[in-house]
Formats: C-alpha cells, structure tokens, sequence
C-alpha cells in the first residue's frame, strides 16, 4: 500500500497546473513531464517498499514512518520513474467565450487516466476569467519541489469553478470526490471535499497571499458502513509568497481536523487533529550558484476513533524534514548540485514501550548535462551517488503491518545511477 501514497509528481503538476487553471488553447495542444533512471546498489534495501515503489534499483531512502513523500531527505537520486501526458483541444471562441477539454494520462507501475474534464470561460460575461468545469483533475493542490509533495490535495472527480475576478482577488470553488481505483476496498470513492480558496491577494509589492477553506465528509450509499469510525473533516490554511521566480520565499501553513492533507484520498491516515506547513525557497546569489532549501513539518493527534478508522497505535507523531540542494553552473551545458537532507519522526504510543524516534539523512551529488543553465531548464540528465543513512527505533506507526523487513537501529546504503528529467 505505501507504494499508493503520493505517487504523483508535484514538480510535474505544480508547473503543469497552470494548463488546468487558464483558458485551454485553440486546436490540439500537447504537454507533459517524464522523469527516469536507473540506480545500482549492493547494501542491504533499507526500506522494501520505497525499493518496489521505485521499481528502478535505487536503494530509496523512505525513513519508516513518513506517511507524507514518497523518499526521505530530498528526490534527487531518490526517487521514482514517472510519466505524464497532458493533451489538450480548445474550440475556437464563440459567443466571447473559450472552451476546451483536457486529460492526462500518467504511468508509473500502470497506466491510468488521472484527470479528464471540460472547462469553459467567458460565460459570465461581467466577470470574463471565470472558468466552470466538470468532470476528474487535479484539484486543490499546494505542492513542494524538493520533497515532491503535497502539503494539500483534494483530488477528484467533481465540477467547480475558478479565477473569479473578486477585485481583491480570485475565487475558487469546487465539489470533488476520491478517483482513485487504488484506493483500499473498504473505503475508495465515497469522501467528498467541498473546497474554496481566493488567491492572488495581494499585501504589498512581490507577497501574495492565498486563503483555504475546505469540508469533508462522507458521501454516498454504503458511506455508513465503509466510514463508520470516520467523522467529518475540515481544513483551514494560508500560504504566502514573496518574491519571483529568481529569487522567493513561500509559507504555509495548514490546520485538518480529522484530515491529514487530503480529504479525498481514502487510504491516508485521519488524525483527529494535524497541524502542518513549510517553509521553501530559491535563492540565486549570481548567474552561477543558486540554493533552494524546505522545512517541512507536520504534528498528527490520534484519538481513539482516528486509531479505530485507521489501525495506528500512536497517540502523537512529529515529523521534520529539512533539505537544502545547491546548484553551481559551471556553463549552460553543464552543472553540479549537491543535496543534503535530514529527516525526524518523534512518536509518542498508545503502548509507552513503542515510543521512539525515528531518524536520518540522505547526502546525493549529481553531475548534470543540460539544455540550459537555468535552475528550471529541462531536459537534463544526471550521473549521481547517494548515500542514505536511518536509525529506526519503532514501527508503532505501522498501520498495515507491512515494515517487517524494515531493519531496527541503524543501518545505511550508498546508490550509484544516472537519471532523466523532462517537461514541454
């Protein structure tokens, strides 16, 4: 099941988003994002089931526990293969207002068809951006690059709408509801998130503001008996940036009451209270260096019907993540970064005999060929090592039973590989 949790890329989606929220072109339009590669290990896996997810030989760093990345310490040299194929068609303008439909189309260890819907725009006429759609998407995202996460998600299929010119603002409301045929069968499909935000507030020159209301619940005819243990949820956030693409800092910060950061997604755990956020930044210092640096952080409560609904057997969890990756173009063609990331996951148990704190770091340096020297050019190819090392001290968060193979105190593995990236 691990495998299942935040698979998608967010540097994909939340780069690619943009293709969702604005009017579609006319005609065919073609987009997409694609990430491989190849890792060579000989030390014992460290975690068995970030090692399948992958599926491509790199001795993933995932530190036991972490329900919120796919890999620990950082994605670079630590992650899987990924595809997205975005198509596109826009009706040619009629009447003063845009059309078109959109779906993409992802593969990581299957295909599936993740997002398919129609928008249109211009048909309210005094207020021209507003954008109605219907049908499955990528919905309510707020997104990492370092740890290709999603601090917030309600995905789903639904209909809303967006970019509903406030003046002072945007507005966006939307109804979604679970899409995802992996979700377990004892709960996939019947969580529905009512969600609303208004971005693009603007304080003051270069810092935006963006407000997050949204409400949960189970929805449907056999909800009683599939979510019996399972309350309704609720999130509020806000997330502020400043700065531009060169050089800028985003905060977020989000509050879920029996939510963690979806509401849509049937297989995550549902903390009575969460209290979570980042921290995240580039920073250029010259057209030669740059540093990008998260904090991630996420405080988890358990009551005993969140222990009911999910099988966990912690009363609290706190988890830490910090990366930092500098980049250091030595001309357009080329560059080297280097990537440090520390993680921690303190656990308080039902059982005080289970109460530990589970920790590690992931160090990976990367030779890169490229298309161009910019932090956000693409394609690239990177010839890499990583060494990852954890200290494992408790499995109580362990909800499935499945981190038997998991080894307790410490151990470590170096990985050797050579990987893609790519988006158009």
């Amino acid at each position: 099941m691990k495998h299942k949790i935040l698979k998608y890329s967010a540097v994909c989606s939340g780069l690619l988003l943009a293709f969702s929220a604005h009017a579609i072109e006319e005609g065919f339009g073609f987009h997409g994002y694609a990430k491989g590669g190849i890792g060579i290990t000989n030390d014992d896996i460290l975690n068995p089931g970030g090692y399948d997810w992958a599926n491509n030989g790199m001795n993933i760093f995932r530190l036991p526990g972490n329900t919120y990345t796919n890999s620990s310490g950082g994605r670079l040299g630590n992650e899987a293969n990924w595809l997205e194929l975005h198509q596109s068609y826009g009706w040619a303008q009629q009447n003063g207002m845009n059309w078109g439909i959109k779906s993409n189309i992802v593969y990581g260890d299957a295909l599936a068809l993740d997002e398919l819907f129609v928008q249109g725009s211009g048909v309210i006429p005094s207020n021209p951006s507003a954008t109605f759609w219907a049908g499955k998407r990528y919905f309510n995202r707020v997104e990492t690059f370092l740890t290709d996460s999603q601090s917030m998600s309600n995905d789903g299929a639904g209909f809303g709408m967006e970019n509903f010119d406030l003046g002072f603002g945007k507005l966006h409301l939307g109804v979604s509801r679970n899409l995802y045929d992996e979700a377990p069968a004892d709960g996939a499909g019947e969580l529905v998130a009512f969600s609303s935000s208004i971005s693009d507030i603007m304080l003051m020159d270069d810092l935006s503001m963006n407000l997050y209301a949204n409400y949960g619940t189970p929805m449907g005819p056999d909800s009683e008996d599939k979510f019996k243990d399972k309350s309704d949820a609720y999130q509020l956030a806000a997330k502020f940036r400043l700065g531009d693409w060169t050089t800028y800092n985003t905060l977020f910060i989000r509050y879920s009451n029996n939510a963690s950061g979806s509401m849509t997604r049937s297989w995550e755990p549902f903390p009575e209270h969460q209290i979570g956020g980042f921290w995240e930044g580039y920073h250029a210092f010259n057209d030669k260096f740059a540093v990008s640096y998260i904090w991630q952080h996420e405080t988890a409560k358990y009551d005993q019907d969140a222990r009911d609904a999910t099988g966990m057997r912690i009363l609290e969890s706190n988890w830490d993540a910090l990366v930092a990756r500098g980049t250091l173009n030595w001309n357009t063609r080329t560059s080297t970064e280097l990537e440090v990331g520390y993680e921690m996951i303190d656990f308080e148990a039902v059982n005080p005999s289970e109460d530990g704190k589970n920790d590690g770091y992931k160090v990976t340096l990367a030779q890169n060929l490229h298309i161009g020297g910019g932090f956000w050019d693409r394609p690239v190819i990177r010839f890499f090592v990583t060494y990852a090392e954890q200290n494992v001290e408790t499995k109580a968060y362990d909800r499935w039973d499945l981190d038997g193979a998991i080894s307790m105190g410490k151990s470590d593995a170096v990985t050797f590989g050579a990987q893609f990236e790519a988006w158009w």
